[in-house]
């Protein structure tokens, strides 16, 4: 039997997608510092930072919530986040280097330079399973 959400429960549920959210676009943000500092470009130039980040925003938030990664029993749920995490990155990595080249002007296909996808991918991949495997085990302690 389903019993109706109280206003509590429910406001629990927005506090953890608002923590997801904020702590999806936080991690993107600094993959982007992170990205630009090896590559010797300003880390201080917020507006640069924000352009080159943009892509990746864009391509996450558009695919991740059809593959559930914003739904309690895929977020709270390791072997449920861990493939659909890369299902995303798979399809986004590559959108997200479309984007980018759209972004700085660049011809399509010509634009989007393959090696920096798969890396971009890897290493984005990672940042977010960190921080997504991090937010698991604080919902589920105790």
């Amino acid at each position: 039997m389903n019993l109706p959400k109280t206003k509590t429960q429910n406001n629990g549920l927005v506090q953890r997608l608002a923590l997801l959210i904020g702590g999806d676009l936080l991690v993107l943000l600094l993959f982007t510092w992170v990205g630009r500092s090896s590559h010797s470009l300003s880390s201080t130039d917020i507006s640069a930072g924000l352009a080159t980040a943009a892509p990746f925003i864009i391509s996450w938030f558009l695919i991740a919530p059809w593959f559930g990664l914003f739904q309690v029993e895929v977020s709270q749920t390791w072997r449920k986040l861990i493939p659909r995490l890369l299902l995303v990155w798979l399809i986004g990595g590559p959108l997200a280097g479309l984007l980018r080249a759209l972004f700085l002007g660049r011809p399509i296909p010509e634009g989007i330079v393959p090696t920096f996808v798969v890396i971009t991918m890897v290493i984005a991949s990672l940042f977010m399973l960190i921080w997504r495997l991090g937010y698991i085990w604080w919902v589920n302690r105790a």
